[in-house]
This record gives C-alpha cells, sequence and structure tokens, in this order.
C-alpha cells in the first residue's frame, strides 16, 4: 500500500519535465525566428516611357443640324379636282417629271375659245388692213373724206389692239392647260404626297401637295462662339502674312451613333453678325451626300480644326487612370518608389492624350504594370517602353 503513491508522484513528477523540456525547445524554435530578419516582397515589374513631344492638333466639335441646299412646295396653280398622283412617295424625282394631274377639260374649252376668238380677231384685223390700204389709196385721190380715213386708221388699231388681247388669253388659256400637269421644278427627293386624288384642289388658295428637297450636297448649320471666331480670323491673317494658301479647311462630320461620315465638308458661309442673345455666329458647311445617306433635319457634329498644340507632352491613354473624374499618372521617382501625379488632360489623338498641366518631360511614366502597383511601393523597371507613332487624328479635349 505505501509504494502505490510513490510510484505515481514519480510519474507526475517525468509528465512535468517532459513538458518542461518541450516548452523550453519550441520558446527556442520561437526566438529563432524573431531574431532572424524579415524578407522583403519582390519588386513589383513594369515599364515606363518618356513624355513624347509633339504638335499636337486641336480639334472643336460643333452641334448642327442637316438642312437641303434647296426645298420646293408643289402646290397646286389652278382649281380643279386632282385626277392622279404619278410618283412613288419618297422616291427620287428629276426636274421636268410629271408629278399630279389636274382634272383638264375645263381648261381644254378654255383654250379652244381663245384660239377661236384670236382666229376671229386675226381675221378682222386682214380685213381691217386691206381696207385701210385701199380707203388710203382714195384718199390720196381724194375720193375720199379725211374724215372717213381717219375712221378706217382707228378703226385698224383697235382690231389690232383686241388681236393682241386675244393672243394674250390664248397663252393664259395654255398655261392654265399646262398647270394641270404638275411637275418637279428640281432634281431630289420628294415627300408624302399632302392631299389624295379626287380632292378638289386650288380653289381660293394654291393648295400644297408635296415637298420636294434637293440631296446633294447638304448643309449642315452650326454655331461657333465669338472667341472661336476671333481665334480663326487671326489664324487666316496669319496665313495671309506667311503667304500661304487660303484654302478652306476639311471638315469632318460625326453622325448620331457617332460614326464618322466618310465625305468631309467645308465651310460655306458664315451668317452676317454674331447672335447678341447667344454671343454665337450661324455658320453653314457643305458636305457631298452623292449616296443620299443624310437627309434634312438630322442631328450631326461638325469637327474642325481650331489650333494646334506646338510640343504638347504625350503619353498612352492607358497609362492614365481615372477615379471619380481626377486623372492620375503613376511615375518611378528616383528611389525606385511609386508617386502619384494628378494631372490636366488636353486633346486625345488615337492613342495618345496630351498632358498640360502636372507632368515634366523628364517624368518616368507607368505605362505596363498598373495593376499591381500602389503610390510608395519599390518597382522594377524593365525595358523602357516606345512611344507610339504619331497620330493620324485628334478628338476634342476632356475625352
Amino acid at each position: 500500500m505505501p509504494q502505490r503513491p510513490l510510484f505515481f508522484f514519480r510519474n507526475i513528477i517525468f509528465l512535468f519535465s517532459c513538458t518542461l523540456a518541450l516548452w523550453a525547445c519550441g520558446g527556442d524554435e520561437d526566438a529563432k525566428k524573431a531574431a532572424a530578419p524579415e524578407k522583403a516582397p519582390p519588386a513589383v515589374s513594369v515599364r515606363t516611357m518618356l513624355p513624347a513631344s509633339r504638335d499636337v492638333p486641336v480639334y472643336g466639335e460643333f452641334v448642327g443640324r442637316t438642312d437641303a441646299k434647296e426645298t420646293v412646295e408643289i402646290r397646286a396653280r389652278v382649281e380643279g379636282f386632282l385626277k392622279a398622283r404619278l410618283f412613288e412617295e419618297g422616291s427620287l424625282v428629276k426636274t421636268g417629271d410629271v408629278l399630279f394631274e389636274i382634272e383638264s377639260r375645263q381648261y381644254d374649252e378654255s383654250l379652244k375659245r381663245a384660239q377661236a376668238d384670236l382666229d376671229r380677231q386675226q381675221a378682222l384685223l386682214a380685213k381691217a388692213a386691206t381696207d385701210l390700204s385701199r380707203f388710203e389709196a382714195l384718199y390720196k385721190q381724194q375720193a375720199i373724206s379725211r374724215d372717213e380715213y381717219d375712221t378706217k386708221v382707228t378703226s385698224q388699231k383697235d382690231l389690232a389692239a383686241q388681236a393682241d388681247r386675244a393672243k394674250a388669253e390664248l397663252e393664259t388659256a395654255r398655261r392654265d392647260l399646262s398647270y394641270t400637269k404638275v411637275v418637279a421644278p428640281i432634281s431630289g427627293r420628294i415627300g408624302k404626297s399632302l392631299v389624295k386624288p379626287g380632292t378638289l384642289v386650288g380653289k381660293g388658295e394654291n393648295t400644297l401637295l408635296a415637298e420636294i428637297s434637293s440631296t446633294d450636297p447638304i448643309y449642315v448649320d452650326f454655331n461657333i462662339s465669338e472667341r472661336e471666331y476671333l481665334g480663326l480670323i487671326k489664324d487666316m491673317v496669319e496665313d495671309q502674312k506667311q503667304g500661304k494658301s487660303a484654302e478652306k479647311a476639311k471638315l469632318t462630320l460625326i453622325l448620331a451613333d457617332d460614326s464618322v461620315y466618310s465625305h468631309t465638308g467645308q465651310a460655306e458661309m458664315a451668317d452676317r453678325a454674331v447672335d447678341a442673345k447667344t454671343g454665337t455666329l450661324p455658320v453653314r458647311a457643305s458636305f457631298p451626300n452623292p449616296d443620299g445617306i443624310l437627309k434634312p433635319g438630322q442631328f450631326a457634329k461638325v469637327r474642325a480644326l481650331v489650333d494646334t498644340l506646338a510640343g504638347a507632352l504625350c503619353v498612352p491613354r492607358s497609362a492614365v487612370v481615372d477615379v471619380q473624374g481626377v486623372k492620375t499618372l503613376y511615375v518611378v521617382g528616383p528611389d525606385g518608389a511609386v508617386e502619384a501625379k494628378s494631372v490636366t488632360l488636353g486633346p486625345v489623338a488615337e492613342d495618345m492624350v496630351a498632358v498640360s498641366k502636372g507632368l515634366a518631360p523628364t517624368d518616368a511614366v507607368i505605362v505596363e504594370g498598373l495593376q499591381k502597383i500602389r503610390p510608395g511601393i519599390k518597382v522594377s523597371v524593365q525595358a523602357e517602353a516606345q512611344a507610339a507613332g504619331q497620330p493620324a487624328a485628334a478628338k476634342p479635349a476632356g475625352n
């Protein structure tokens, strides 16, 4: 009995000693880990490029509306029932094409009466001329009195006047008859018919039947600000001083779906005065429209070259980080750490954008690896990226 407690006590002491030994070993490992220096994370690999210095064209965009060069109202010029419509609504028509027919029977009859009246008056005039010739011979022979001769002269003049009146009435009858066939005065696209066959037209007023608009070329009307107008005038004066030819600038048309119209245009005219209410000057441009794509009344934007930024600093558009409207470029500092620079952007030219403020020519702009960096971290710069080629076209500032 006395030996059992002693054995139990010895076992407890042995287990406690083992626990102390294991704890001591674990503590040594933790101490070693704490004493070992922490390894730095590997540097992020990026590519950089210096800003490219280029002359960047600045384009302005002006909202405008298309309009036909000519728009003609087709109206009934004589009274009558509309007999037929001889065109397809919305189709192209040519000058002289018959569009409508008005009932012509009454005008045929008027023409015949006018012709008969003219024939009668001409017959009477011919007889009066013969009588006057005969009376003139008798008067010279003193066979008749002066009064008788003067009466024949007056009668002959009266009949001549009546013949002229009859001739004018015949021309009027012919004209009215021709108006029963309503023809196209210009070539272009005709709209829908505004009057159906069988309707009485031309009574009391010249009834509007349809409208025709020319298709090629087509006008685009837009407004430019007074400041832009003055800038353009100064450029024109400067070009003239330098002996440059005063060629009209080519204009680009941007359609409602943001597609670029295939034909370029040019300014045709500017209005005589600046609108005092809006401070803008109405301008009209002309664009070829051989395929009839453009129709009057369309909204479109006219893009025009308004200035050129000489020696602008340009970077790839993909290098710009936009956070809630704030434009930022990441650059590599002298110590190899990433720095964020807020910048102001200028016009965009394809894959390049001009930076007007916030960037130095010596800044190494990060153009690849943007997703893996943040301000302050160290980066490893690979081979410097090549600047893109000179862009062929530019877009307005603000994109």
